[in-house]
């Protein structure tokens, strides 16, 4: 029609009416990638299976929002999912409404007999239906539910839980909530199906809107929900808890769950933020599937969504010096596999932080060569050479660099940074000919980064016999 949902009567969405055609036998991967569907209309009472995806089986489904949803379906019906069979959800979510009849629920109606794995996600969808009823799902078996919540009324014939109709014989729940005060519900599960696992009603509590709003940290009942979502060391910090008059939500941002992403590693090993002029390395876990011939390809975002290539960043290494140009952004890289498929770094902690004099400091005056048995006039390769490290009165933080560069004339744009973060460095072959030199940054309580650095060594010698 014109284009105007739910405005004007004449209106008829497609298929007759019936919206969206849920997609059906789904085995797959999908990944939202933080993006949202928005407005998904499905109008079929006389199907089961009803959802964005009618049904999958052994599929992945991660860091998708469906929102302001109108669904209505038969039995198995979910925003999300309709009917699910083994497979995981990953950091999704769901708004608006859903109407069914056994086996409802505002993300999943029905996880199916051989299970499947929900973490952290969510649903504030109202959920209306018959049998087997819940906020975020209808009924569950042999699967697992893990730091999730739900907040939507849910309204239903039987069985009707705040969070869960019903979980089956082996289904488990941790570390999850319902909304007592907007779902309408004081029981989070409907019924616990007959010879369920002892406990197997546990894991999900009501707790008050205020409840849920109050706790703004990784504590008390929110304690457990940094979790690992990618199998990579580390946890993904997945959630902005927001301020006490807010839900948690969903924070794509900081967030990878991509088993095939790689972990941020550490040259330096600190990665509140990357700093201009100081080099940022990676590692992708799936080097091994790395395409022959391809390179690491560095990209910068202003919202940690949309992301740009940087102009010149294509380089068969896994490392990158920030400039100017990233101050505000933040940083990944991505590496081509051998199926033609990329695989991400998770973001590089916070956005790019510009340091005073960080292009080409003059020498730091308190930044020198120490004295000792050490010569740096003609240091040799093997031979251990050392700077002072005088930090300033109310420095909070410091990271350290070395540089070779074939002279001493400034701009020093020909200079290679060196994988190292510490005050001493011994010279290897490669520095044979090149001349070495020190670099500091220090950050003040203020947050402002200053660079200071040593002046150059003579050039670097082979090892005397």
């Amino acid at each position: 029609g014109d284009g105007n949902i739910g405005t004007d009567s004449g209106d008829a969405y497609h298929n007759s009416g019936a919206g969206w055609q849920p997609i059906a036998t789904y085995t797959s991967n999908f990944k939202g990638n933080g993006h949202t569907i928005n407005n998904l209309f499905i109008s079929r009472a006389s199907i089961s299976n009803v959802g964005l995806f009618g049904t999958t089986n052994g599929a992945r489904i991660e860091t998708l929002g469906v929102t302001n949803a109108n669904v209505r379906g038969l039995s198995d019906t979910g925003i999300l999912i309709g009917h699910m069979n083994l497979g995981n959800i990953i950091a999704c979510y769901t708004t608006g409404k859903v109407q069914g009849s056994d086996q409802t629920g505002g993300l999943v109606g029905y996880s199916g007999f051989n299970g499947g794995a929900i973490n952290t996600s969510y649903s504030t969808a109202y959920v209306n239906g018959g049998r087997y009823v819940g906020g975020l799902v209808g009924f569950g078996t042999n699967g697992s539910i893990t730091n999730s919540y739900s907040t939507g009324r849910v309204d239903g014939s039987n069985d009707v839980g705040g969070f869960l109709g019903q979980p089956g014989a082996s289904h488990t729940q941790s570390n999850s909530y319902w909304d007592t005060s907007t779902s309408g519900r004081s029981g989070g599960i409907g019924i616990v199906a007959p010879g369920a696992l002892p406990g197997s009603s546990a894991g999900v509590t009501g707790k008050t809107t205020r409840e849920l709003q109050t706790v703004t940290t990784y504590t008390g009942i929110y304690s457990a929900w940094n979790n690992n979502l990618d199998s990579v060391t580390g946890n993904d910090d997945p959630w902005d808890l927001g301020t006490k008059m807010q839900y948690p939500m969903l924070d794509y941002k900081s967030m990878s769950t991509d088993p095939q992403g790689g972990q941020a590693m550490g040259v330096p090993d600190n990665w509140n933020h990357p700093i201009v002029g100081e080099l940022v390395g990676v590692c992708l876990v799936t080097q091994s599937n790395r395409k022959s011939g391809s390179r690491w390809i560095w990209e910068r975002s202003d919202n940690g969504d949309t992301w740009e290539t940087i102009s010149g960043s294509r380089s068969p290494t896994y490392t990158y010096i920030p400039t100017t140009a990233d101050v505000n952004h933040y940083l990944r890289a991505k590496v081509q596999l051998s199926d033609n498929t990329f695989a991400y770094t998770r973001n590089l902690g916070g956005r790019v932080k510009n340091a005073s004099d960080a292009n080409d400091a003059t020498q730091g005056s308190a930044v020198s060569f120490v004295s000792r048995q050490f010569t740096y006039t003609a240091p040799e390769v093997g031979t251990t050479i050392e700077a002072s490290d005088p930090a300033p009165s109310g420095a909070v933080d410091t990271r350290y660099g070395w540089q070779r560069c074939p002279n001493t004339v400034a701009p020093h744009t020909d200079c290679v940074h060196i994988v190292t973060n510490w005050v001493r460095y011994k010279p290897v072959a490669a520095d044979v000919g090149m001349y070495l030199r020190m670099y500091v940054y220090y950050e003040t309580s203020g947050g402002v980064w200053t660079r200071h650095q040593t002046g150059f060594t003579g050039q670097v010698v082979a090892a005397s016999q």
